[in-house]
């Protein structure tokens, strides 16, 4: 386990914390400490970055974007389950393959996204 922070560095810390020039690792690299410490010196001060709107929007437009693609991906899937021949089973009544590997692809795909 690391030695404890001095509290003249976690004071530096914090203080190029309320300046804002620096980000959060340009922040680590100049005291030479873990980018997770100085993350745990803003919590605990009650600091946060100058630029946090900036990753919260980025976020948000991924996360767009992922819904966008699943929606996507399930469109496809569906219209391929759908494009299947009218019988979908076999003579022995378990489902055809191509059946089989859509719907599952289609469970997949809601699995964790639900």
């Amino acid at each position: 386990m690391p030695a404890p922070l001095a509290p003249a560095t976690r004071s530096a810390i914090a203080d190029d914390i309320r300046i804002g020039e620096l980000g959060r690792n340009a922040i680590a690299r100049k005291h030479h400490v873990a980018a997770g410490t100085v993350t745990n010196i803003a919590r605990h001060e009650g600091l946060w970055f100058g630029d946090d709107w900036r990753t919260s929007i980025g976020t948000y437009a991924h996360r767009v974007d992922c819904d966008l693609k699943r929606q996507q991906r399930e469109a496809e899937l569906m219209n391929d389950l759908l494009a299947l021949p009218q019988t979908t089973r076999q003579r022995d009544g378990r489902e055809t393959k191509a059946h089989r590997r859509l719907s599952y692809q289609l469970y997949d795909l809601h699995r964790h996204h639900a």
